[in-house]
C-alpha cells in the first residue's frame, strides 16, 4: 500500500509539471523613434551586412563577437556570450545619410531581455552600404538597456571584422526552430503558430519543424499535444483530443497561450512562402489515420505558390514510425514529395527519403551518416539544446543541420568555426 501512494503522488507530480502552461515572454517594445523618417531599404542590401563583427567600445554585457544574419525584415545579431541575440528593425535617414535600427536583446536560456538602438553614419559606411552594397567598413554605434525600467543606458559599438568564409557559404548549415522558434525557457511566442513561423528566422533559424495532426474534418493542423491542455492553451470550455472537434469549432474556442489561434498547415506555410525567406519546413507527422491523403494537396498547392514566387523552399514530412510510415504507403501519390525517416538510413533509403533524422541521443553516427550522404540524404540531428551538445556536434560531427530550442547557440558556433 506504501509503495502504492508513492507511485501514486510521484504520478500527479510528474503530471502537474506535464501540464503546466508555457511562459510566454514576449519580446519588449520598443518605441521606434529613431526610425521615423527613415525610408525602407531592401532586405537584399541589408543582406550585403552579413559576416564577423567585433566589439569596439563598451563593457562587453553583451558579448564580444556576433554573427550578423538577415532576414526578410530584420538584422540580427548573435553573441559569443551566453546565447544573446539582437533582433533590429531598420530604415534609412536621408536627412544625414545613416542607417537606424531599433529593437531589443535577449539571452537564449532565461527572459532577460531589453531595449537596444544602433546607428551606422554617413562616415561609419552607411553610404558605401546602400549605395553599393560594400559592408567592409561598417561601424555601428548604440545604446541598450536591460530588462529593468530604471535601468542605465550602456554605450555599444561594433565593428564589421571579416565575411563569413567561402566554406560556410558553399555548405549551409540547416537550423530549425523547434517547433517555431523554442518551446523552452520563456518563449516569445507559443509553439506552432504563425507568429512564431513568421519570426523564426530573425531568431537565427532557417526552417522550422512543426507538427501535424488532424482534426475530426480532415484539416491538418499545427499542434503537439494529442489532446487539449493548459501546457499550450488557456482554460477553456473543450476538453479530449484534437481530433473530435471540427477545425472552425476548434478556432472559435481555443486560444494558445500567447492568444493566437491553432492553425491550419496551409496557413503555416502560406506565411512561410509569403513573409519569410525560411528555406526548411519539417512537418512532423503524428499520425492520425489518412494524414497523407489530406496532407498532399496542401503540400503541393504550397510548392506551387513558392515556385511562383521563385522561392528556395523544401518541405519535408517527418515519417516517425512504423505506423506513420504505413499511412504514408497508403497514399502512393506522396512518394514524390519530399520526406524525412527518423528510423534509420535504412528506412530512409528504402522510403527513398531525401532526409534522415535521428535523435541527438544516439550519438554521433559518423558511419552512417557518411552513409547516408553516399545516398544524396542529409541528416538533421534532433533535438540539441545543451550548448556544449551543439557545439560538439558541430566540431566532431558531420551533419547537415539540427533542431534546437537556441538557434542563436548554433548560428554563432556555425559561422565562428568554419
Amino acid at each position: 500500500m506504501k509503495k502504492l501512494l508513492i507511485y501514486f503522488f510521484h504520478f500527479l507530480l510528474v503530471v502537474g509539471f506535464s501540464c503546466s502552461s508555457i511562459d510566454i515572454t514576449p519580446p519588449p517594445l520598443n518605441a521606434d523613434i529613431n526610425l521615423i523618417n527613415t525610408v525602407p531599404i531592401s532586405d537584399a542590401t541589408m543582406k550585403n551586412m552579413e559576416g564577423i563583427y567585433t566589439l569596439t567600445d563598451g563593457q562587453g554585457d553583451l558579448g564580444s563577437e556576433f554573427v550578423c544574419r538577415v532576414s526578410k525584415y530584420r538584422v540580427s545579431f548573435f553573441s559569443n556570450q551566453s546565447g544573446i541575440y539582437i533582433i533590429l528593425k531598420y530604415g534609412y535617414k536621408v536627412a544625414d545619410n545613416s542607417i537606424q535600427f531599433s529593437g531589443f536583446w535577449r539571452f537564449s536560456e532565461t527572459a532577460n531581455q531589453g531595449l537596444i538602438n544602433f546607428e551606422i553614419s554617413a562616415a561609419g559606411g552607411a553610404i558605401n552600404l546602400v549605395q553599393n552594397g560594400i559592408a567592409t567598413n561598417l561601424k555601428m554605434l548604440g545604446l541598450f538597456r536591460g530588462a529593468g525600467a530604471g535601468s542605465q543606458a550602456k554605450g555599444i559599438a561594433i565593428q564589421y571584422t571579416r565575411p563569413f568564409t567561402q566554406y560556410a557559404k558553399d555548405h549551409e548549415f540547416m537550423v530549425f526552430g523547434h517547433h517555431g522558434i523554442q518551446t523552452a525557457s520563456n518563449p516569445p511566442y507559443a509553439e506552432n503558430t504563425r507568429k512564431a513561423a513568421f519570426h523564426a528566422q530573425d531568431y537565427g533559424s532557417n526552417g522550422i519543424e512543426y507538427d501535424v495532426r488532424m482534426t475530426k474534418d480532415n484539416v491538418p493542423i499545427c499542434v503537439h499535444d494529442p489532446a487539449i491542455n493548459i501546457r499550450l492553451t488557456k482554460k477553456g470550455p473543450l476538453s479530449g483530443n484534437y481530433d473530435q472537434y471540427g477545425f472552425q469549432f476548434l478556432r472559435l474556442f481555443i486560444d494558445l497561450v500567447d492568444g493566437e489561434k491553432i492553425p491550419s498547415v496551409e496557413e503555416v506555410l502560406q506565411v512561410v512562402v509569403d513573409s519569410t525567406n525560411l528555406k526548411y519546413v519539417w512537418l512532423d507527422v503524428k499520425g492520425n489515420p489518412g494524414v497523407f491523403k489530406y496532407l498532399e494537396p496542401v503540400v503541393r498547392a504550397a510548392n506551387a505558390r513558392a515556385a511562383a514566387k521563385n522561392r528556395d523552399l523544401t518541405i519535408f514530412a517527418g515519417l516517425p514510425s512504423d505506423e506513420v510510415i504505413n499511412q504514408y504507403k497508403d497514399q502512393p501519390s506522396y512518394a514524390s514529395l519530399a520526406t524525412l525517416c527518423e528510423l534509420s538510413v535504412d528506412c530512409a533509403i528504402e522510403n527513398n527519403s531525401r532526409f534522415f533524422g535521428p535523435r541527438y541521443s544516439e550519438g554521433l553516427l559518423l558511419s552512417d551518416v557518411d552513409r547516408a550522404h553516399s545516398q544524396g540524404i542529409k541528416v538533421i540531428s534532433w533535438t540539441l539544446n545543451d550548448k556544449n551538445i551543439i557545439r560538439n556536434y558541430l566540431k566532431e560531427g558531420r551533419f547537415d543541420g539540427f533542431i534546437t530550442d537556441y538557434p542563436a547557440y548554433a548560428v554563432y558556433d556555425f559561422y565562428t568555426m568554419y
